[in-house]
């Protein structure tokens, strides 16, 4: 009985010291994971130009010393973008001190104005923080019978911006987009401009470059119903409007 007792105490000695083992590597590894060879040590930001990313970083904890397992990119990074300003970020942990953080923001492109007032509006039509009244920094589309939740996803706010987007910028800032009816039209330094329904306004921006470079009798309304055959409607003539409607068709 004494040599089976003392087996048995053997045995369970063992299993301490195997378990004991374990614990001390697991511990060893959780301080090796916590400690400064593993914590935040550069941090690099790319892309910030107008968004709150620094102080969203550091309410997220992402600072300098933090470990690096401890970080959710993928948290931080929905964090990020919930800044209107920002329209994808992406964070990465480079083992073992180093964590990048790159910023897409979005750019001012047009003033729109919609239901609830003037906000300037990006290219995929969000809204971006601006003052409560517009300048004359960027072009105008006038869309007063919008609602502003709506208007990222209007036909008409995406193509006026599309339109603004390429005429060259001092164009652009002398450009009044509205819709009546159906169909845009514009005033775009001073001509009277006709664009049909806000559909390849890149190409009837272009158009209207050219046209302009050609030279256009003052008074005249500019028809780019159908961009590859713009019209000239010269005063005291409606033939322009019907031939485009005419090659749209």
């Amino acid at each position: 009985r004494r040599v089976v007792a003392e087996d048995r105490a053997k045995r369970t000695v063992r299993k301490l010291l195997r378990f004991l083992s374990v614990v001390g590597v697991l511990a060893l590894a959780v301080w090796f994971m916590l400690s400064p060879y593993m914590s935040v040590n550069e941090l690099e930001i790319e892309g910030v130009a107008s968004s709150d990313a620094p102080a969203i970083l550091a309410s997220e904890s992402l600072v300098p010393g933090r470990p690096l397992i401890l970080i959710s990119t993928s948290g931080i990074e929905e964090a990020l973008e919930a800044d209107p300003w920002v329209v994808n970020a992406d964070v990465s942990r480079h083992w073992p001190d180093r964590v990048t953080v790159s910023v897409t923001e979005r750019l001012p492109r047009a003033w729109v104005e919609t239901a609830d007032g003037w906000a300037r509006r990006a290219e995929d039509g969000e809204a971006v923080p601006s003052a409560s009244e517009p300048d004359n920094t960027l072009g105008w589309v006038r869309l007063p019978e919008v609602a502003a939740g709506e208007a990222a996803t209007r036909e008409e706010v995406l193509g006026g911006v599309d339109f603004l987007m390429s005429l060259p910028e001092e164009l652009a800032r002398a450009t009044s987009l509205r819709v009546e009816g159906t169909e845009m039209w514009g005033v775009v330094d001073g001509w009277q401009v006709r664009l049909g329904r806000p559909v390849d306004m890149t190409a009837k921006a272009l158009s209207l470059v050219a046209l302009l470079q050609q030279g256009v009798e003052p008074g005249s309304v500019i028809v780019l119903i159908a961009p590859t055959h713009p019209s000239v409607d010269t005063p005291g003539d409606g033939a322009g409007a019907e031939e485009a409607e005419e090659g749209e068709g």
